[in-house]
């Protein structure tokens, strides 16, 4: 089958300048280039393309060695022999045909270079199992050994071998994502399948975990994704104490505010109604970094606020904790403190903003010597003011004189 007139429909005239590049180069060291996965199901769905994945037969050092892709700039490598590129503008996703073996389930393959037929086979589901020759003699041909055509024309999402999950669990996290992104549905022996090797996951590294969460936050209909993963019992797998509430997902769906990251509050969502030993558990099980880490402490911080608080004792709970963290907190409801959305509302509008007109110097002219009690003294006026007891500066100078007279 020839799909050159969808690939005119779906590709700009920059897509095509880009990946003709790539084949002559190719064909300048007798080797082939072809367009594969993704951008090949897409132009068949007629659908908008965003990235372009090309394989050649070679290791891309030596095509980007080549006279012919002189121009083209590297933009990154992997240990895999993977390169982005950016050719006449476009970046290119380039890899060597490869095929892989699993050493043992769960881990990253081991891969050396291989056919154009063992590259597609060796891909998670058949609809991502599509190649394209890209050469003039043969362009458009479609490379299809696996029935990927037909499962998009029936809307399915299908496994090409039924160990595929147990080679790589990371697998069941793009079944949600494509089931989710195309409205498709899970072909019947492979959510058979999905559900019997769910322990699979937790052979993952938590970095791989991460980075597939962090590739679902970046899909439009993130929340359906994750929802999908709930009910397979994913969640579960992660931690056998992880529970999802919907109020987590609808704050993930929300959009998040200027200068808050989605991804984080996402994340920061999903383990909100978890205890404090659960998420330091699930922060360490997804190597989460330092400064994430700390934001997920930042939310025990703010489940210790009670109802009826004064204002003071709002601010010192809240103070330095992240936009994040705070987000989430107010999005989510706490039927232990259903004052917490106002709560946070407050100190984000009003007390932050709260200042004091005196100074240490102020105090030190009023008789209090230099050291911790110039600090603490201040910090007595601060709270003061915040809740309402002084507002003026005399007020503050005289409650000073008070302290200093009183210690």
């Amino acid at each position: 089958m020839n799909i050159s007139d969808r690939l005119s429909e779906g590709l700009s005239d920059r897509h095509t300048q880009a990946i003709s590049a790539v084949s002559i180069a190719a064909s300048s060291i007798g080797s082939k280039a072809f367009v594969v996965g993704g951008a090949v199901r897409d132009v068949l769905l007629r659908k908008e393309i965003k990235d372009i994945d090309m394989a050649v037969e070679c290791r891309p050092q030596k095509l980007l060695s080549s006279l012919n892709m002189k121009s083209a700039q590297v933009i990154s490598t992997s240990k895999f022999e993977t390169v982005k590129i950016e050719v006449f503008g476009q970046v290119i996703d380039l890899a060597m045909t490869r095929s892989e073996v699993y050493p043992k389930p769960g881990v990253l393959p081991e891969v050396q270079l291989s056919t154009i037929e063992k590259d597609l086979s060796r891909r998670d589901f058949t609809i991502n199992a599509l190649g394209v020759h890209v050469d003039a003699t043969r362009w458009g041909d479609l490379i299809d050994h696996h029935g990927g055509l037909q499962d998009l024309c029936h809307r399915k999402v299908r496994v090409l071998h039924n160990q595929s999950f147990v080679d790589d669990p990371t697998r069941i996290f793009r079944a949600a994502r494509y089931a989710t992104r195309l409205s498709f549905e899970m072909e019947l022996t492979t959510k058979e399948a999905l559900f019997r090797d769910l322990d699979g996951i937790g052979k993952l590294s938590g970095t791989r975990i991460l980075n597939e969460l962090n590739l679902i936050f970046e899909e439009t209909n993130s929340v359906e994704v994750l929802k999908n993963l709930d009910e397979w019992g994913v969640f579960k797998a992660i931690h056998p104490q992880l529970d999802i509430p919907l109020e987590a997902l609808d704050t993930v769906k929300n959009s998040s505010p200027e200068g808050v990251s989605s991804y984080e509050v996402g994340l920061l969502a999903l383990l909100y109604c978890s205890s404090d030993v659960i998420r330091d558990e699930i922060s360490k099980r997804l190597k989460f970094s330092s400064s994430l880490h700390s934001k997920v402490y930042d939310l025990g911080r703010i489940r210790q606020l009670v109802p009826s608080m004064k204002n003071s004792d709002i601010y010192e709970k809240l103070k330095g904790l992240s936009l994040e963290s705070l987000h989430v907190a107010r999005s989510i409801s706490s039927p232990a403190n259903l004052e917490l959305p106002a709560q946070i509302d407050l100190y984000l509008s009003d007390l932050v903003k709260v200042s004091i007109s005196v100074t240490g110097d102020d105090l030190l002219e009023i008789g209090i010597p230099e050291g911790p009690l110039i600090g603490s003294t201040l910090c007595s006026i601060h709270k003061e003011i915040l809740d309402g007891q002084i507002e003026t500066r005399q007020e503050q100078v005289e409650l000073a004189k008070k302290i200093f007279s009183g210690s």
